[in-house]
């Protein structure tokens, strides 16, 4: 059976790297790109689970899935940590009042999220093109990012 020919020009049916889309193997599960996508969801155990079974370093330095392993446990541990403030800081005005600690916490802890979720995406974008994208200050755990080594 025969492919139809795409209607527009731009949908020529190739993939980023020029091979056919059809034939394009799917990712391999814990590729760097489902790593990033992962924390939302499973904070930091992904990623842990990711880094850990990643093989060491190899000859040219390390490998291209430990290092985004590594760059997405350091994110999740330090919005876990922000978090972690986040309620500490809701614990503290519920002992004055309820109201004022969920108008203020509830919408802190929302925009963690929000941010957090963004710069996942755009470093999820970046595994899936091959590329390493700086986290933001921050949101680092290391006063260096492995992009500058």
């Amino acid at each position: 059976m025969t492919r139809p020919q795409p209607s527009y020009p731009m949908d020529s049916g190739l993939s980023v790297s020029g091979e056919d889309a059809a034939s394009a193997s799917p990712p391999e599960p814990g590729s760097p790109r489902e790593v990033h996508l992962g924390i939302p969801f499973t904070l930091c155990v992904l990623p842990l689970i990711c880094y850990l079974a990643s093989p060491g370093q190899p000859p040219g330095g390390q490998g291209f899935a430990r290092v985004h392993a590594g760059q997405a446990l350091a994110l999740s541990l330090t919005a876990l940590l922000y978090a972690l403030c986040g309620l500490i800081v809701f614990g503290v005005l519920a002992l004055d009042s309820l109201q004022v600690a969920a108008v203020i916490a509830v919408p802190l802890l929302a925009l963690l999220w929000l941010s957090v979720l963004a710069v996942v995406v755009r470093s999820a974008i970046a595994a899936s093109r091959g590329e390493l994208r700086p986290v933001p200050r921050w949101l680092r755990l290391t006063r260096e990012s492995p992009v500058s080594r």
